[in-house]
């Protein structure tokens, strides 16, 4: 999948989507967030669209969408939400596509799958986004 990339980080709130946001608008591309864990301070496809001034026609649908923010793994457990690695086939776009994990790259999707294991599985290049603090 010429131009497609995955953008995951070595934690959360590191600025895997503000760097999402800027390449999606660079590129010209469209955005795709899997799992998307909390709703209620809004979502990262939300923030995408504004912050990178990406037509939200340009954004697609998250493919599991979780109350709760945390992993995806506990907050599917918690809401009886059933996360499955066939849930994840990587949508066929027209032009460039840029994929956001949540969370850290070792974040579990479900008790038995971390988001390192599809990104290894997808065969694409992966951009880590990390702060610059002593230890990274």
């Amino acid at each position: 999948m010429n131009g497609t990339f995955v953008i995951t980080g070595t934690d959360t709130d590191v600025g895997k989507t503000v760097f999402a946001a800027a390449l999606t608008a660079a590129l010209g591309a469209r955005y795709w967030k899997p799992v998307q864990a909390g709703l209620a301070d809004g979502t990262d496809s939300e923030t995408v669209a504004r912050i990178g001034g990406i037509d939200p026609a340009w954004i697609l649908p998250e493919r599991h969408r979780l109350t709760i923010p945390a992993s995806p793994h506990y907050s599917a457990a918690q809401e009886d939400i059933r996360i499955a690695k066939d849930d994840f086939a990587i949508p066929q776009v027209d032009g460039p596509l840029i994929i956001e994990g949540a969370g850290g790259v070792l974040v579990p999707v479900n008790p038995e799958l971390l988001f390192a294991d599809l990104f290894s599985d997808w065969a694409l290049p992966v951009i880590i986004v990390a702060p610059t603090r002593l230890g990274t």
